[in-house]
C-alpha cells in the first residue's frame, strides 16, 4: 500500500520539519515528548497550540509513541 497517512496543515508540517530537524541535529532516533514540547516554545509555538499539534501527527502517523519517546517515521 503507498503512503496511506492522512495529509496535514502548513501549521502541521512546519511543527513536522522543526521536529525532524531537532532529531537529525541531535543525532537520535527518537525525543522526549516534553523535550519536543520545549523546541517547540523555543521556535515561538504556545504550548497548548505545540500539544494540539503534536497529538494531531499522532492521529495521522507522521508521529508515533514508544513509551514516553516521539518517533518519526521515514518518509516515503
Amino acid at each position: 500500500m503507498r503512503n496511506s497517512r492522512r495529509p496535514i496543515a502548513p501549521v502541521e508540517q512546519e511543527v513536522l520539519d522543526n521536529l525532524e530537524a531537532y532529531v537529525d541535529a541531535a543525532d537520535t532516533e527518537s525525543l522526549a515528548y516534553e523535550t519536543a514540547i520545549t523546541h517547540l516554545l523555543e521556535q515561538g509555538f504556545e504550548r497548548a497550540d505545540a500539544s494540539d499539534i503534536i497529538e494531531q501527527l499522532l492521529l495521522k502517523g507522521y508521529l508515533y509513541e514508544v513509551g514516553e519517546e516521539l518517533r518519526i517515521p521515514p518518509r516515503w
